[in-house]
């Protein structure tokens, strides 16, 4: 009895982080057994994804002596995976802030800036890299949205920006609120991509292999029609961003005592890696042709794929932050910062 007494102050008490992440690793391979049936049902293409929840129907809406035609009124479940994961990144970083002492009004105040930075930056990348499927129609920057069409290296350099002058102006510690932040953006990472899942889109080359992803015809990219299974490369960022989470936050308390940015620059190498192995599969990689044909060896390069060069850069990032910040001690307590 006393035993479970203890167990029951310790859970009212909450996880530390090392065991949050263990409760994350269990939670996802109960998910992953529960959801193992329906979900290759689906890659194989036996069962229907529905992209969309329709609610009713209004034909026109008056205005003004103004008739607006509405049609279908529906939610997309592009649209409910990006809320999803912003609502569960958003409580990981609030548990996160709690335990380094942070109140949550400031963070609440940050996270809502970076949520509309974010988007608008994750957006405006997108567009900016392909102007041409825009420019005819420019309302559909708009109108388009929730078919898809973020690019995550735009939100990332947007939510870094708006942090840095965010502490800049309050005169907090960069690092240590980065270091907050990125699990729960790597969280909402991983769940905002299973909205390419319903989109039918993030995905690569035709295979046979046993994990192939069934793809219709309407969203079919590749030159040969004939073709209907392709990589679910959509997985092959989310199963490794699993694990990067899982590692961040088993070594959280460690790697943040009386340091910071660690974790931020650990984030960027791990993304960084992951992001450019998962560009060598994607047909809708984001591309800028290059003035002139590059020959290297066996290697011709017609293209610059914009992914893959923001993950070096990114890359590299994470490097300079990890030999930097390993070298400086962070006294919370003093708020002084010395270099070791």
């Amino acid at each position: 009895m006393k035993n479970f007494l203890d167990y029951l102050r310790r859970l009212k008490a909450g996880f530390n982080v090392r065991q949050l992440s263990l409760f994350f690793l269990a939670t996802g391979f109960i998910l992953s057994a529960l959801l193992y049936i329906p979900f290759s049902l689906i890659l194989n293409g036996d069962w229907k994804l529905n992209q969309q929840i329709d609610l009713f129907f209004i034909e026109s809406l008056d205005l003004f002596d103004v008739s607006f035609p509405i049609g279908n009124v529906s939610i997309r479940f592009y649209s409910i995976c990006i809320l999803t994961g912003l609502l569960a990144g958003y409580s990981l970083v609030l548990y996160l802030s709690k335990r380094n002492r942070i109140a949550s009004t400031t963070i609440d105040r940050m996270f809502v800036g970076m949520v509309i930075v974010g988007l608008a930056g994750a957006r405006l990348f997108y567009v900016a890299v392909n102007w041409e499927q825009f420019v005819d129609v420019p309302i559909e920057i708009f109108t388009e949205i929730t078919r898809g069409g973020l690019a995550v290296f735009g939100m990332i350099i947007a939510c870094g920006l708006y942090l840095w002058s965010y502490c800049s102006r309050f005169k907090f510690n960069f690092f240590e609120f980065a270091d907050v932040l990125i699990p729960g953006v790597l969280l909402g990472q991983i769940i905002g991509r299973f909205g390419n899942f319903f989109n039918y889109e993030s995905y690569g080359g035709p295979t046979s292999a046993y994990w192939k992803m069934y793809v219709p015809q309407t969203a079919n990219l590749y030159t040969d029609p004939t073709q209907s299974y392709f990589h679910p490369t959509f997985l092959y960022e989310i199963i490794p961003n699993f694990f990067l989470l899982i590692v961040l936050l088993y070594f959280y308390e460690k790697l943040t005592l009386r340091r910071s940015g660690i974790i931020f620059g650990l984030y960027a190498m791990g993304y960084g890696l992951i992001r450019f192995g998962t560009e060598f599969f994607r047909l809708d990689a984001l591309k800028i042709p290059l003035p002139e044909i590059v020959e290297l060896g066996p290697f011709t390069f017609e293209f610059l794929y914009v992914s893959q060069v923001s993950a070096i850069i990114l890359f590299l990032i994470g490097v300079v932050t990890v030999f930097y910040r390993s070298k400086v001690i962070y006294s919370k307590k003093t708020m002084v910062e010395i270099k070791v």
